[in-house]
């Protein structure tokens, strides 16, 4: 199987990468290096995951049609992975025209494309901000009360209706990940983990919106790749206009406290918060049901937090990582 990923430079996009090289996949990454975080850390990322010394490595805007399609066209998967997209929910309204370019014309661009050249299908990355706080927990793939309640959201939803409707006008085989708060090593520095974990080494302090209460099915990077590769597979054995949606999450919500709590056990200075008024853009509780994933790909285990927390600070303490946290967080937007 051939396969393009996009968002290759990313962190989800990143471990995927590796994992499929290391699996012998021919694999091409793309991926523009945007701005929206340290271009270097991302670099770093590439460069410790062993991915920047390679031609499997194309530099790519999806939001530029000409681009994604030339390379489509040269490279000639069989599937796109597409998880390039423009991150986070907090973007200000004035900043937000990324959210559009990248996420909603980007992934037009990457399905005409792969129409275009007989793509065989596309797996793409959704987001449980779909979802909302209108959709009774655990979230079921079935819901159709969703309300997202950010513009990130709402592209992710965009993008879901989209692959419906081409679901059924053209070959392409479709399937959306919805991601639960994806955590771990070389994470994004725009996540509260990555935020608590510069803060227990004194680098800074921790803004928490709210009084902590706010809960999220953390999952754990490893997991998020292992089950991203075997729906993949999956949807390569699907009949040709398939389409839908898995949630991808452990089912085993967890309030900030806590998160706050077990990172800070592993750090070795008294954590600093800030507390501010709870972000409008954050949902209340996400929580996955994963009966649909179990039903596709058997039986899984989850990574439970304490554990991956302690992969995380590992990672976190090390001396070439631990020094540049705060220079990586102060590089988002």
């Amino acid at each position: 199987m051939k396969i393009l990923i996009t968002g290759a430079a990313g962190f989800i996009g990143s471990h995927l990468f590796k994992t499929t090289l290391d699996l012998g996949e021919d694999v091409i990454g793309v991926d523009n290096l945007s701005d929206y975080y340290s271009v270097d850390y991302k670099l770093n990322r590439l460069a410790h995951l062993g991915l920047s010394n390679t031609n499997k490595f194309i530099k790519c805007d999806i939001s530029d049609f000409q681009q994604i399609e030339s390379i489509i066209s040269r490279v000639k998967p069989d599937y796109v992975v597409h998880l390039a997209a423009q991150a986070g929910v907090r973007i200000k309204l004035a900043d937000s025209d990324s959210y559009i370019s990248s996420n909603i014309i980007g992934f037009h661009n990457v399905v005409r494309a792969a129409i275009n050249n007989e793509v065989k299908g596309v797996l793409y990355a959704s987001s449980s901000s779909v979802y909302g706080d209108a959709t009774p927990t655990p979230y079921k793939e079935s819901a159709v009360s969703l309300r997202p309640k950010s513009i990130y959201g709402i592209t992710k939803l965009s993008n879901e209706l989209f692959a419906e409707i081409q679901s059924k006008s053209s070959k392409l085989r479709f399937r959306g990940l919805r991601y639960f708060t994806v955590y771990g090593p070389w994470g994004r520095p725009d996540m509260a983990y990555f935020r608590i974990a510069a803060a227990s080494f004194g680098q800074g302090s921790f803004t928490l919106f709210g009084d902590g209460s706010v809960r999220r099915d953390f999952t754990y990077i490893d997991d998020v790749v292992d089950k991203t590769i075997s729906l993949l597979m999956d949807l390569a054995r699907r009949s040709e206009g398939f389409n839908d949606v898995v949630n991808v999450g452990g089912s085993r919500p967890l309030d900030m406290s806590y998160l706050i709590e077990l990172i800070s056990k592993r750090g070795d200075n008294r954590l600093q918060i800030n507390q501010t008024t709870e972000n409008q853009s954050d949902s209340l509780i996400t929580m996955a049901d994963n009966a649909y994933l179990k039903s596709i790909i058997g039986e899984s285990k989850f990574t439970d937090l304490e554990s991956g927390v302690e992969l995380l600070m590992d990672w976190a303490k090390a001396d070439t990582i631990r020094g540049e946290l705060l220079n990586w967080i102060k590089s988002t937007v």
